[in-house]
């Protein structure tokens, strides 16, 4: 941890490294490093010895330029943007609702990066006056939780933008009777009815009292069957293209009253049947499409979508991934490389907003702390200097870059591997006797578990604020180093009639349900430090749900081998691919499957 003495910092300067210092970011100390300040109109850092200078053209690169100097050598830097904003998208919505004290944690982390805005999304997870049902049991933000975390944001020069839906993914409301007849098909509201737009106006107007900015996420991406449900029989058929782009006029205008420039994800643009004439109509030069992308490494495809939505709005902002969605550990390593593509088409297009997502599906398995390093990666690429990476986030976090991205190598069965897969998620949701995912697994996955269970103990051992991260991931590696292939062995073993293997894995059950038992419990300190207690229900039935299935399955061989039972009929069952289609050994653990319940069984949940 660098240690730091503040010398002629502005009050408000002094005041945020004061808040670095409180959450373990750094040590206040007349021992440390001397640190002034000054305010000018570029980005400079002047290192000597002991004593760094920093000029800085806004607050919020001041914290940048004072990370940046952690890992400089002695002598005189200008740090010159890459990007007039960048942003931070944390997923409030899929399970997972931040808790407000390490929403702080994580501000300051974006500081020192450089990130200048966060966005909180919360599809309904705040709490609506007048709307009970909004974020019912779900972990909302109260008005309270909103106020304090921006007025915290505001001491580092971040602003939050309220990010909120206004079309689909709405998913949770349509749960509840009171929104029944606000609801079109799925998870989209009724567009063209005045209930929808009573109901966003009231949204608006909750963020116009809270958030201090006129910016505004309104959402509206991948309403796929816009119009497809109550609104052909209340309007008859039409395009869903005309539907959309009629439902986001009527938005933009509620924004325009309300005081706000609203950012929409424009994937319906992608390919809208609309003409650009049409679609030029709804703009007044206030609004700011998204052109969001988190796979593609094509920089023509970046550049057609630039070129098209600037031509619509006269300007657009990109959004990225920081690849935590697939499960309980990340990939960083993929996001770098999507990003490295975009960032190309973004300075031939001149593109200068940045956005980037850390979407949460299928339940938020994974800590937004485990894209740290993309995190930084990308805000690297956008400050560029002469720094080097690995002491800087060793210093703030107690964990090197290369030892971050360890987390990374728990999708990865083979070493070296670029390609997007995510078998934790599915290894660890796979039914030990049931085994959907078991042609999906190789035969030496429990070997690479294991080599990275001693790795990750030792990482936990660290006194760091995030060493209860490393020790959650230690509990992966050892639940999966046996339980990976478990299913697979009981199969073999069945079919050949070997009774004596039988009673050897009955035995290796019974060690996987102890470990499943510090797995989840290493689970739920990681979830209850980081988040409200909302959400963590469904990991107690995912990863705790594992300890009486393996009671039941125990049952079951015990019945076998004492000849109380003739047969195990799940094990009678032939081992089929997921995907239907052939694989090798080699591409065994090497695809994507997100969703937990259809991982685990087939049957009805």
């Amino acid at each position: 941890m660098i240690q730091v003495h503040c010398v002629e910092l502005p009050f408000r300067l002094y005041e945020g490294v004061q808040q670095l210092s409180k959450y373990r970011f750094c040590k206040l100390t007349e021992a440390g490093v001397k640190v002034s300040a000054t305010r000018g109109d570029m980005v400079c850092v002047q290192k000597a010895e002991n004593e760094v200078t920093i000029t800085y053209d806004m607050e919020s690169h001041f914290y940048m330029a004072l990370a940046r100097s952690m890992g400089m050598n002695d002598g005189i830097q200008t740090i010159e943007p890459r990007a007039e904003e960048l942003g931070f998208m944390l997923d409030c919505s899929r399970n997972a609702v931040m808790k407000p004290e390490m929403v702080k944690r994580l501000i300051c982390i974006l500081a020192l990066a450089g990130y200048t805005y966060l966005e909180l999304y919360t599809e309904e997870t705040y709490a609506l006056p007048g709307e009970p049902y909004f974020g019912y049991m779900r972990g909302r933000y109260s008005e309270k939780e909103l106020t304090e975390i921006i007025g915290f944001a505001e001491i580092f020069g971040i602003e939050v933008v309220p990010c909120i839906q206004t079309l689909a993914h709405l998913k949770n409301l349509a749960n509840w009777k009171p929104y029944f007849d606000h609801m079109d098909i799925d998870d989209i509201l009724l567009a063209g009815d005045e209930r929808t737009y009573q109901l966003i106006r009231k949204s608006l107007q909750f963020c116009k009292r809270i958030f201090r900015t006129k910016r505004i996420n309104i959402g509206t991406d991948e309403a796929f069957r816009l119009g497809r449900g109550k609104y052909t029989d209340v309007y008859g058929y039409r395009s869903k293209h005309e539907i959309y782009l009629e439902h986001l006029k009527r938005v933009f205008t509620l924004c325009r009253e309300e005081g706000f420039e609203p950012e929409f994800w424009a994937d319906a643009f992608y390919d809208t049947q609309c003409s650009q004439e049409e679609i030029q109509q709804i703009f007044d030069g206030t609004q700011y499409p998204i052109c969001w992308e988190y796979s593609s490494e094509d920089v023509d495809w970046y550049v057609e979508k630039f070129t098209r939505l600037k031509a619509y709005a006269g300007r657009v902002m990109y959004a990225g991934g920081l690849m935590k969605w697939i499960g309980h550990a990340p990939d960083n390593g993929y996001s770098e490389r999507v990003f490295d593509a975009a960032l190309q088409a973004t300075i031939q297009c001149k593109v200068n907003n940045y956005l980037m997502t850390a979407w949460g599906d299928n339940g938020a398995e994974c800590s937004a702390f485990a894209v740290l390093p993309s995190m930084w990666y990308v805000a690297d690429k956008l400050y560029p200097c002469e720094t080097d990476l690995e002491k800087i986030l060793t210093e703030l976090t107690g964990y090197s870059v290369a030892e971050w991205k360890i987390c990374d190598e728990l999708n990865h069965m083979k070493e070296g591997s670029t390609k997007l897969c995510n078998p934790v998620k599915y290894m660890l949701a796979n039914d030990v006797i049931i085994g959907l995912m078991d042609y999906n697994t190789p035969d030496f996955a429990g070997a690479v578990y294991e080599k990275w269970l001693p790795v990750f103990e030792r990482m936990a051992e660290r006194d760091s604020i995030f060493s209860y991260l490393f020790e959650a991931y230690a509990a992966i590696c050892r639940v999966l180093a046996k339980k990976a292939t478990i299913g697979k062995r009981l199969y073999v073993a069945y079919q050949g009639e070997d009774v004596e293997s039988l009673r050897n894995l009955t035995n290796e059950l019974r060690v996987i349900q102890e470990d499943a038992r510090e797995l989840h419990r290493c689970y739920r300190n990681l979830w209850m430090t980081e988040n409200k207690g909302f959400g963590f229900e469904v990991l107690d039935l995912r990863i705790g749900g594992l300890i009486p299935r393996i009671d039941t399955v125990l049952s079951m061989l015990e019945d076998y081998l004492s000849g109380k039972s003739e047969r195990i009929y799940e094990l009678e069952e032939e081992r089929l691919e997921y995907f239907c289609r052939d694989i090798s050994e080699e591409e065994a653990g090497e695809v994507v499957h997100n969703c937990w319940a259809t991982a685990y069984t087939v049957n009805h949940i």
